[in-house]
């Protein structure tokens, strides 16, 4: 009879389950956007653009460490945390030096009684002067070291010169340090620089215009300003000069060290023909298209085009098939289907302070 129920549940189970699995419910998917990086026809009709690409790097990376040994009481930092200016990072067992201070801070007590008595005496002609000079020299010696002994106390704690992040930690709590031995490695991002590789024929160029439009795709940043920073003074090993560029990384841009990006160099032209990047146009048989973005839609449609070489690296003269004000996409066509919905990467201000605009 037991048997008999048993198989009866497992039954009812098996049925179940079948009914769960064909259902013809289907379970609704998140729609993925993707963005792309958009033009407008004639906001940049009179300007050749020359794109290098680059890596992100960090301005400011410090090693710090104590300027005193011993063992480790706290660290509590790990690597990527935030840290403010003057925060604590790490601290030394304090109790050697707190006893080095109270025997300093004796003795400077005791010299210093002598001295101010010595002083009034000598300036009453009741004492020679070179006695005198003997209690001076003993008390600056014991001034000095009860000083220095406040100075090591203090160092016990390691504190941050700045805010920014924790990029490495080198020793682990409890551990004994000497002076010197490097704590953690913190990293300020707040200030960061593009670099690129220009070959000689086009470093005067980049040096006229000091400056260049940044292009970081995985943080959605388009046409940052950045300033020209510095230039090698000699080729690399490929036989490129390596130049940085500086900017401010505002709250918001999402613009990390190791990040890929791109700076353009925009120089003024006289020639008034249509002019769109190289990257926008993609070919399917004989013919050649571009992506034509509708704001309204957030949609993409393909639009056949006749272009020609214009002489500017990197750069087509659109013959027909685009008018001014038309958008469209420069990057990453060869990744997107008709009618796909996209959305622009945002264009980043150069006083957009905070991210707030």
């Amino acid at each position: 009879m037991k048997v008999r129920n048993i198989k009866l549940v497992l039954y009812v189970m098996v049925i179940a389950l079948s009914g769960c699995k064909n259902s013809g419910e289907k379970l609704p998917q998140a729609k993925t956007i993707k963005y792309v990086k958009v033009e407008t026809i004639g906001e940049k009709n009179t300007l050749a653009q020359t794109s290098f690409n680059g890596k992100i790097k960090e301005k400011t990376l410090t090693s710090l460490s104590f300027r005193v040994g011993g063992p480790l009481t706290k660290l509590n930092v790990k690597q990527g945390d935030f840290v403010r200016a003057g925060q604590v990072i790490a601290e030394i067992d304090q109790r050697d030096y707190e006893l080095q201070l109270e025997t300093t801070k004796a003795q400077f007590t005791q010299l210093e009684s002598e001295y101010k008595r010595y002083k009034t005496l000598v300036e009453q002609d009741k004492i020679p002067a070179n006695t005198y000079e003997k209690i001076e020299s003993g008390y600056l010696m014991a001034k000095t070291s009860y000083e220095n002994a406040q100075n090591q106390l203090k160092d016990t704690k390691l504190k941050a010169p700045f805010s920014g992040y924790i990029y490495e930690k080198d020793v682990e709590n409890f551990q004994t340090v000497g002076a010197g031995t490097t704590i953690v490695s913190l990293i300020d991002n707040s200030k960061l620089e593009a670099i690129i590789s220009v070959p000689e024929s086009q470093l005067q160029m980049v040096k006229e215009n000091n400056g260049g439009l940044l292009t970081v795709e995985n943080a959605g940043v388009c046409d940052l300003p950045v300033k020209l920073f510095s230039v090698s003074e000699k080729t690399m090993q490929d036989g490129l000069y390596e130049v940085k560029f500086s900017f401010d990384n505002n709250k918001g841009t999402h613009i990390a060290p190791g990040m890929t990006a791109e700076v353009a160099i925009v120089k003024e032209s006289k020639s008034d023909k249509i002019s769109i990047p190289n990257s926008a146009i993609f070919h399917q048989g004989k013919n050649t298209f571009v992506w034509i973005y509708s704001p309204s839609t957030q949609k993409i449609t393909k639009r056949s085009v006749a272009v020609s070489l214009d002489g500017k690296k990197g750069n087509m003269a659109v013959l027909s098939g685009l008018k001014a004000g038309e958008k469209i996409v420069t990057a990453g066509v060869h990744y997107l289907v008709e009618g796909q919905e996209v959305k622009p990467i945002k264009k980043q201000s150069g006083t957009n302070v905070g991210g707030l605009l």
